[in-house]
């Protein structure tokens, strides 16, 4: 007998409209079988209240009961796992509604996208104004304490070649992936003869060769690995290491946004890699300059 058209209205219904009978599957998803005593004791709600819920997710085939345990069923777990990936999901975009809506998330390769309830806790760093030259001092230092860095570059800040010089000099593996005109851009300070550049300013005119220097031994570093990317949607930035996760995107306007996505979950990490991947497979690799 095939179920009626109100059966998946009805499954939706007994999962999200109860908090008891939502939290119920997350536990047992979670934590395995439990005793009558266990789900008291894990929930703040009389026994007598938890009765009826319990029999309402056996009656769907949710829950099984067997030997005063009770645990989900086969297509519980299925369902339940579903459940905590839309909850996941739902999560991350509250929490940081305001970034995920006013910003172009066409650089994430859909297949990520639908994954973003990995990242787990997120935060946005909104850089002061004063510190718009400086590479925010929370995401460096933990690039610093990492052992290998990934990162993709749409725009050449000023502090980055110092910031990857200091990678260097601590022997991180760096692999950096660039837009076509930040590449050039490099290679072409790299190669003159004089700066590209010029100041009335002492100071700023002594500080232009060191400079040079650093992009020199960053573009050349044995430990350091460079891509080109040739695709057209592109972040502004992404760093992922294995300390740290942050993204930068243009806003809906295709104008730059100095906030960034920032999160310290392993999850976060792994989601990370993956969309380093997507961008390396459309790059391609600089051997030297």
């Amino acid at each position: 007998m095939n179920p009626g058209p109100g059966m998946s209205s009805s499954l939706l219904d007994a999962i999200f409209l109860s908090e008891k009978r939502k939290n119920l599957l997350m536990l047992l998803k979670d934590e395995g079988p439990k005793s009558g005593e266990e789900i008291k004791n894990a929930f703040d709600f009389p026994w007598k209240s938890m009765i009826p819920q319990i029999k309402k997710l056996i009656d769907l085939g949710l829950v099984i009961q067997k030997d005063g345990m009770y645990a989900l069923s086969e297509m519980g777990v299925v369902i339940a796992t579903n459940v905590q990936f839309l909850l996941n999901t739902l999560k991350i975009y509250e929490e940081n509604r305001i970034f995920w809506s006013d910003h172009d998330l066409s650089p994430i390769p859909f297949h990520l996208l639908t994954r973003a309830g990995e990242l787990g806790q997120c935060k946005v760093l909104k850089p002061d104004l004063s510190q718009i030259f400086k590479v925010q001092e929370d995401i460096a230092k933990f690039m610093l304490d990492s052992s290998r860095i990934m990162v993709f570059l749409s725009a050449l800040h000023p502090a980055y070649p110092r910031l990857c010089s200091k990678f260097l000099e601590k022997e991180i593996d760096v692999t950096i992936i660039l837009t076509e005109s930040v590449f050039e851009t490099l290679r072409d300070d790299c190669r003159s003869e004089s700066p590209t550049f010029s100041s009335d300013s002492l100071v700023l005119n002594m500080a232009l060769p060191e400079y040079k220097k650093k992009i020199q031994r960053l573009l050349n570093g044995e430990t350091s690995t460079f891509f080109v990317y040739e695709g057209e949607k592109k972040p502004m930035m992404l760093i992922v290491t294995d300390k740290i996760f942050a993204l930068s995107l243009l806003d809906n306007n295709g104008r730059v946004d100095r906030n960034y996505i920032v999160s310290f979950e392993p999850g976060a990490l792994k989601w990370g890699e993956e969309l380093v991947e997507y961008y390396k497979e459309k790059s391609r690799r600089v051997s030297s300059i």
